[in-house]
């Protein structure tokens, strides 16, 4: 939505298509004078520019890691205890505890003694790793499910999924993004975003029991701006709305691997964590890559997501995530 914006992104596209010309082969780029498809056509006319891809996929996150649990709790063994999956719902590790051999998990409903153990706590690991306080921050996000227009119907729902960056106030790390669920199930305009109207732009809230109403309120108004909708303006009624807590990395990267003593750790002591509101894209991978370490293997993955002593000093000669989140350099 912003030109300075739009020409940091065709750069980018132009060094990809040095760097990885199959890749650059993905992505069509939409100018203002842009013909099949025009800025029109993807119903955001007053766009700066647009770049579309269409090799994509959709999931609904919910359900793949609730099947994945259904499939690991059905496949245990009753006759042996060996490799069993065990799953704790509603039990929070308040407290990590070192011995010589293992790590105590304390929880409400008491303790347990493991010799490896892998936090995924994102935006909460600074909770049971203090010294992460300045480089994992907990970032309240807001989400709304509303209500398509009277006017829009199956014949002229939206063909893409959306991200709107530098929309008003909005930085480059403030991004909009929306999908559209299918018709017969109600066709809810799925649009998340509006961070930089809401308390501190989000930043150090980790609590998510309630919504922030400045940004739930421009979630429901500005859609209307951002795309054509043909509903002249009006503000969308929500179905649902609601928010979430992601975990903004200091250096914009995940941290994977072993939590070493500089960082409140030790032997045994493993982290995933710090996605920076990018998770579905990181998660999977990153996961597997720590795993495999875990197991005395390599990690498949950037070398910038690794733990280390050296990444940690350069991560803290930069400028912290509220700082950063301000200046929009942090993405």
């Amino acid at each position: 939505m912003n030109a300075s914006m739009f020409d940091d992104g065709l750069k980018a596209v132009q060094a990809l298509q040095k760097s990885h010309p199959e890749l650059a082969k993905l992505i069509k780029v939409v100018t203002k004078d842009s013909t099949n498809p025009s800025l029109a056509d993807l119903r955001i006319p007053t766009a700066a520019g647009a770049f579309v891809q269409e090799t994509a996929a959709s999931l609904w996150p919910y359900k793949l890691v609730s099947w994945i649990l259904e499939n690991l709790l059905s496949s245990n063994s009753t006759s042996s205890a060996k490799g069993r999956f065990n799953l704790q719902t509603n039990t929070p590790c308040t407290h990590l505890q070192k011995t010589p051999t293992s790590w105590i998990i304390h929880t409400p409903r008491g303790m347990i003694a493991a010799p490896r153990v892998l936090l995924t706590t994102n935006g909460y690991t600074s909770h049971l790793l203090p010294k992460f306080a300045d480089l994992i921050v907990p970032v309240r996000g807001e989400m709304s499910a509303l209500l398509p227009p009277k006017k829009m119907s199956e014949k002229n729902k939206l063909q893409h999924g959306y991200g709107f960056i530098g929309h008003g106030k909005q930085s480059i790390n403030q991004d909009d993004y929306l999908i559209q669920r299918p018709f017969e199930k109600g066709g809810e305009l799925m649009f998340g975003g509006g961070r930089s109207y809401a308390a501190n732009a989000g930043l150090g809230v980790s609590d998510d029991s309630s919504i922030d109403e400045p940004a739930a309120a421009y979630l429901r108004e500005e859609l209307n701006v951002l795309l054509d909708l043909g509903n002249e303006g009006r503000e969308l009624e929500a179905s649902h709305e609601w928010s979430g807590i992601m975990g903004y990395s200091r250096d914009g990267h995940p941290w994977v691997g072993g939590v070493g003593e500089e960082l409140g750790g030790g032997e045994g002591l493993w982290v995933c964590a710090g996605f920076t509101g990018h998770g579905m894209p990181n998660t999977c991978l990153s996961a597997k890559g720590v795993v495999e370490l875990m197991f005395g293997g390599e990690a498949g993955v950037p070398r910038c997501y690794l733990v280390s002593e050296e990444r940690l000093e350069r991560a803290r000669s930069l400028d912290e995530v509220a700082v950063a989140d301000e200046k929009g350099t942090l993405y």
